[in-house]
């Protein structure tokens, strides 16, 4: 192939690629300093350190981030009812990745 074709075929697969690697760094990095100090909305319900007692509140301990998001979108979304929706809303991206990374690195 010629080198001209194959920068050009070069160039054309970078552009199909760019959306997903753009996707990926949509989702913000946590912080889990600040999700730390975020977190005390959260273990009223399900415990300190996210590690809950009662079966009624999931356990958020050691929750795999993305997993994490997943459920905290839901629930902004008002799939927990009412009372976890109004819990969830001013948390921005920023905020659920954040307490993502805290309650990550707790077990």
């Amino acid at each position: 192939m010629p080198k001209v074709a194959q920068a050009w075929l070069t160039a054309l697969l970078m552009l199909a690629a760019a959306p997903a690697v753009m996707a990926e760094s949509a989702t913000p990095m946590g912080d889990p300093e600040r999700g730390a100090e975020l977190a005390p909305r959260c273990t009223g319900c399900h415990g300190p350190e996210g590690r809950s007692n009662i079966t009624r509140y999931p356990s958020i301990a050691g929750m795999e981030p993305s997993l994490f998001r997943e459920r905290m979108a839901g629930l902004k979304a008002g799939e927990g009812g009412h009372l976890l929706k109004n819990m969830t809303r001013g948390l921005s991206e920023q905020d659920i990745a954040d307490l993502a990374a805290h309650f990550a690195t707790r077990e």
